[in-house]
């Protein structure tokens, strides 16, 4: 995430100076700067992919360990306790709840790192 901020904050660089190139008719500046735009953009995506699949798997592996836990910690209740809480309401909450924790961890994750 902090190898691609460069490259992210200087596109809109590029495209400046490619229209002051181009305000001034100097072609082959404008050219270089669109060329450059085009590489850091590429880059940035590229980086960005990657930035977004490793969160995105360790969003998965997260969700994956506290669903596994809770479902164990469920499994560990009396018997009685099943005779008053419907099981499938049980496992649908606790379905629907690490949904929606893991719906906003991504980001949470990857904000984070990019205030800091």
């Amino acid at each position: 995430l902090l190898t691609r901020l460069p490259f992210s904050l200087s596109i809109p660089h590029f495209v400046s100076e490619c229209l002051g190139a181009l305000s001034r008719s100097d072609y082959e500046a404008a050219r270089s700067n669109v060329l450059l735009v085009v590489v850091a953009g590429t880059i940035d995506a590229c980086l960005d992919f990657w930035c977004v699949y490793l969160f995105g798997m360790a969003q998965l592996n997260l969700v994956k360990e506290v669903r596994t836990s809770l479902f164990a910690r469920l499994l560990s209740f009396e018997v009685s306790f099943f005779d008053s809480n419907p099981v499938g309401g049980l496992t649908s909450r606790l379905n629907s709840d690490t949904t929606a924790m893991s719906s906003d961890l991504t980001w949470f994750f990857r904000f984070s790192i990019e205030a800091t």
